[in-house]
């Protein structure tokens, strides 16, 4: 069943499960019934939350799909790892709901996750340093795109112009000016949305990802002296 369709999950805007099918419940280990008591992001491990909310904040605001890589806590407090496609859709009757669909896959590659981590470290005293003293002193807009882009490339997480505007932690006119920049360097590449061609996947290129990856590897030197 690895990499194929699996299961549904329809949430409310408070992210409360409303239903959930046969292949979800079995997935996640519990009934229908259990589930509805929950809200979403307490089923997601807890290292993938604030992701998973960020991406939900974007969907609630720009009602824009996004794919996201995480893991479910089952019931025993073993893991499954998911590739969720969120979206918005009508409940049929004037208002709006969640809907995912689920994929189940193989845990990432090891040594690429070391790297991962490195980055999510780094993604997150950055973070940490904006909170303490403002965005306006520690202001990485490139080096933040570039990262997150990486992550989201090993989760298999589709990142639109507006997401990694998001991510970057500054006004979108701001993010844009960075973003044309690193498309100049050939650090950085759009793609059209199959679906929606008036809408722009971020990628990086074989040189952008080069340059992410020693950056990594050089940092996680440091950390290990």
């Amino acid at each position: 069943m690895t990499g194929a369709f699996i299961a549904q999950c329809i949430t409310n805007l408070e992210l409360q499960i409303l239903e959930a099918d046969a292949r979800f419940t079995d997935a996640v280990q519990r009934d229908e019934e259990e589930l509805r008591a929950f809200n979403i992001l307490q089923l997601t491990h807890e290292e993938d939350r604030v992701t998973n909310a960020r991406h939900i904040e974007n969907l609630q605001l720009y009602r824009e799909p996004f794919v996201i890589v995480k893991r479910y806590v089952r019931a025993d407090g073993s893991v499954c790892w998911v590739r969720n496609h969120v979206s918005c859709t009508s409940n049929g009757a004037g208002g709006t709901v969640y809907l995912a669909t689920v994929e189940l896959i193989e845990p990432p590659e090891e040594g690429e996750r070391a790297l991962v981590g490195v980055a999510k470290r780094m993604l997150k005293r950055r973070e940490l340093r904006c909170i303490r003293f403002g965005e306006d002193i520690f202001s990485e807009v490139a080096a933040d795109i570039l990262i997150d882009l990486f992550v989201s490339e090993h989760m298999s997480r589709d990142v639109y112009v507006s997401s990694a505007c998001l991510a970057s932690h500054v006004p979108p006119s701001t993010a844009l000016r960075h973003l044309a920049l690193l498309e100049e360097r050939g650090l950085v590449a759009r793609v059209a949305d199959p679906f929606d061609k008036r809408r722009f996947m971020l990628g990086l290129t074989p040189c952008g990802r080069d340059k992410v990856i020693a950056l990594l590897e050089a940092v996680k030197r440091t950390e290990a002296i």
